[in-house]
């Protein structure tokens, strides 16, 4: 058993040991099982998997809304608002605190297989790991997850429809909420006061919970629009970016059917989303390899390969997996290969908008928008760049002497991807010829950049 009692604090970088002290232990999957007898696993839907719906920024501000920018020539965006409202005790954006919420959320859906949760704050506290006596703080992120407006412009992927719909959908993630005392519940029509009754099996139990899930959101789970997540499994990954890329990877990893998946780092930055401006890129760097890092001594992933180039804004990663590794993917064969029409949407930046409560003379709100930098757009020039370096170190290759070619190809059979990778020849995913001469390529890149 393992324990780990730190989690930031509500909307800081700090960390409080007495905020959440979660209890993992190792998950064993049994990969024969169905996946509707594991009862750790969670629906977790095609859209919150693959876009920003809770902010990595721990310093987001008060009243601050998030506008997603994927492409200004076809105007497809996402964007995430407060309720702004001066009554509610939250007023910002969803932060990780609240994805844990969520993710108690959708384990109590999928065990009362219904879109309408009843449950109380103890038994959502303890599903979703977090400490019973910060009842305030799990108050406040339902508030979140209720109030705040998600709004999509030519983005939302319908899984009835099978294709990412063009136009504006909005909707919040809790649908509704409402809170019941035993009293009230005794007013009821006798069908509805049997059930919420039973909730109250105790006297710490003062007040129950009706949560209703989006009606997008669980359309997409009912079609299949989802993929199963160990729940206990994502809450012990303490880091967010390293949680956040678990998904995306896991996802892609299934789309591709491969066992080793390519990106760039820059785009996988922008679906974190971390920052890239020039700046930044060394410590963006650092913090994807840290995650990367992190996945693999949980052994979500079998290894990683981060390829440092030059410039730094062409380097790129590579995540290889295993049939011991990433075990989720068997219960989602079939889910992971549908195309969202996410996978190589890459982030091109945001805009930050302040919600202002003061109206304008025509008695609309004035809001200040700020244009953010977070995402370097580059051009396409630039990404020609790795296919030039990939070229030009064939093309030394080719014409290397024999002997040369034989002192690089032993090079290429003592080089430690050679060991980690072999089982791509030896499951045929490769011929021995072909995953030579890739090594062969990597390490000649490797002298160029250097």
């Amino acid at each position: 058993m393992v324990k780990n009692n730190q989690l930031k604090k509500q909307d800081s970088g700090q960390v409080d040991s007495d905020v959440l002290m979660i209890e993992t232990e190792e998950i064993n999957y049994d990969l024969d099982s169905d996946p509707e007898f594991n009862s750790e696993l969670i629906k977790y839907e095609m859209n919150m998997i693959e876009l920003p719906f809770f902010t990595k920024d721990c310093n987001v501000a008060d009243g601050k809304a998030r506008k997603y920018i994927f492409s200004e020539r076809d105007n497809s965006y996402m964007k995430v608002t407060p309720r702004g409202d001066p009554d509610l005790i939250s007023n910002k954006i969803p932060q990780e605190f609240d994805e844990k919420i969520f993710y108690g959320i959708l384990k109590l859906s999928r065990e009362q297989n219904s879109k309408e949760i009843v449950t109380d704050y103890f038994t959502l506290a303890k599903v979703s790991g977090v400490k019973y006596n910060h009842l305030e703080r799990i108050k406040d992120s339902i508030q979140r997850l209720r109030h705040c407006n998600v709004e999509f412009n030519n983005m939302f992927y319908n899984a009835e429809l099978k294709a990412k719909m063009d136009g504006n959908h909005d909707f919040s993630i809790l649908q509704d909420k409402q809170e019941y005392t035993f009293k009230k519940v005794q007013k009821f029509p006798e069908n509805k006061r049997k059930i919420y009754e039973k909730q109250f099996r105790n006297s710490k139990i003062s007040e129950i919970l009706i949560l209703t899930l989006a009606d997008y959101v669980y359309k997409n789970i009912e079609h299949k629009g989802f993929l199963y997540f160990n729940q206990k499994e994502l809450l012990n990954i303490k880091n967010a970016t390293a949680r956040k890329t678990y998904l995306l990877i896991t996802k892609w990893q299934g789309w591709e059917k491969k066992l080793t998946i390519k990106r760039a780092c820059r785009f996988l930055a922008s679906r974190i989303p971390l920052s890239w401006e020039k700046s930044n890129i060394p410590g963006t760097l650092n913090v994807l390899e840290k995650a990367a890092t992190l996945l693999k001594r949980k052994k979500l992933i079998r290894d990683f390969y981060l390829t440092r180039t030059k410039p730094l804004a062409n380097s790129y990663i590579e995540f290889c997996f295993s049939d011991q590794t990433n075990k989720v993917i068997e219960f989602n064969k079939k889910a992971a290969s549908v195309t969202t029409g996410h996978e190589n949407m890459a982030m091109a930046g945001f805009e930050d908008e302040i919600i202002k409560k003061n109206p304008t003379a025509n008695g609309n709100k004035s809001n200040e928008i700020i244009q953010g930098e977070l995402f370097e757009v580059i051009e396409p020039k630039e990404d020609e760049k790795e296919k030039e370096l990939t070229e030009k170190a064939e093309k030394i290759i080719s014409e290397m002497s024999e002997e040369r070619l034989q002192d690089l190809k032993t090079s290429a059979y003592d080089n430690v991807r050679y060991t980690v990778d072999k089982h791509q020849v030896i499951e045929g995913l490769k011929t021995e010829e072909e995953f030579l001469k890739e090594i062969m390529v990597m390490i000649i890149r490797n002298e160029l950049i250097e």
